[in-house]
């Protein structure tokens, strides 16, 4: 191993248990309810905040590609949750976040193909008035920008978060939520 690898190593070591290709990253709080977004839906299912998935997040961002992530979510007091229902929220919470995800794709989507079209609209007109030279070049140079920016909405945002998304995914290897008394 290279000078600045074994110094990588034992920086990541410093946060992450390390054995082979798997970390192992404790995240602990206080309580379950701080995890918890008090103002969003009605009761049903509880609704996490940011805080958990921009932990994750970091975690994954620190971690070589070639790494999995055992993940142990330690809660100090559970208060008014079992473990068994803390473990149902926090994977409604994760499936809720994919169904975000697709979501906020879809809308780019869509939203890429629109400027797109006006972009293209605007060119044709631009066609029809070359006779014009200024107004030609300010309507042609309109029109690729509308569809230089729906190119890039649509193909290359996109793919540049579906690609962080499926480093996310392909990185956690396993979830663990336990009680401070479980360590």
């Amino acid at each position: 191993m290279g000078k600045g690898k074994n110094l990588k190593m034992q920086l990541l070591q410093n946060y992450f248990s390390i054995e082979g290709n798997i970390a192992t990253l404790k995240l602990v709080y206080d309580t379950f309810s701080e995890l918890i977004n008090p103002n969003f839906g009605d009761g049903n299912i509880e609704k996490l905040n940011d805080k958990l998935f921009s932990d994750v997040h970091e975690a994954v961002s620190l971690l070589p590609r070639k790494f999995k992530l055992n993940l142990q979510i330690v809660i100090k007091d559970f208060g008014d949750y079992d473990k068994e229902e803390c473990d149902k929220i926090i994977k409604q919470n994760i499936y809720l976040a994919a169904y975000r995800t697709i979501k906020e794709n879809n809308k780019k989507l869509v939203s890429g193909w629109s400027l797109i079209g006006v972009g293209a609209i605007i060119l044709v007109i631009s066609y029809f008035l070359h006779n014009y030279n200024l107004w030609f070049d300010l309507i042609n140079i309109s029109g690729t920008l509308f569809v230089w920016e729906g190119v890039n909405t649509a193909f290359l945002q996109r793919n540049l978060e579906n690609k962080a998304t499926r480093t996310l995914a392909k990185s956690i290897e396993n979830i663990t939520i336990v009680g401070s008394d479980e360590i």
